[in-house]
């Protein structure tokens, strides 16, 4: 039995390490999260806290919207009045991302509020077009594919394969989402 998934921790990982840049001694952080205890958004936020390292303890709350963008809006416009001096937020997968960034872009905040998220629809594509978002970071579906039919191949044919397989993700900048393959990345159809 092989899983084939994107390394969420790693994923997070290099969100956290990215969004770094942007905390000062004043940064106060907000986590969108999706479904509270699942592996994905454990793995995700457990990065997230790794790669800002000390700033970690500069996320003030982290809250959950049930996979809903409307729940992750909701929860947003909460969290800015609830922590009125909060200039950094990240959505766990597309919907929280969606919903937390519409808030903020809906209330003005957008250049004052670092944000990234995970996934990638054609609305958070917009979103980081216009700047709401400094960053995505998207798995890589193709590889998925790949190397899951790979590996089922190598299993079938008796051959050992690894438990877990990392297809990869990718952090994706306004400045570098033009790039050709990360273009095919952002557009895999």
């Amino acid at each position: 039995e092989s899983l084939i998934a994107t390394d969420n921790f790693e994923a997070g990982y290099k969100m956290g390490t990215f969004m770094k840049q942007f905390v000062n001694e004043a940064t106060v952080i907000g986590v969108v999260g999706h479904i509270k205890g699942t592996s994905t958004a454990v793995e995700r936020e457990r990065g997230f806290r790794a790669g800002l390292a000390d700033a970690e303890k500069q996320i003030a709350e982290v809250v959950f919207c049930d996979s809903s963008s409307e729940k992750a809006y909701q929860l947003t416009c909460g969290l800015l009045e609830k922590y009125p001096d909060m200039n950094m937020i990240v959505g766990l997968n597309e919907y929280s991302a969606v919903g937390a960034a519409l808030a903020v872009k809906d209330l003005g905040l957008s250049g004052s509020c670092h944000m990234a998220g995970f996934d990638s629809s054609i609305e958070e594509i917009q979103l980081l077009e216009e700047g709401v978002f400094d960053a995505i970071v998207i798995q890589k579906p193709f590889n998925m594919g790949y190397l899951g039919i790979e590996t089922a191949v190598k299993a079938a044919r008796g051959k050992a394969v690894e438990a877990y397989v990392d297809s990869g993700s990718e952090l994706i900048t306004k400045e570098n989402m033009y790039t050709e393959e990360n273009q095919k990345l952002l557009f895999p159809f």
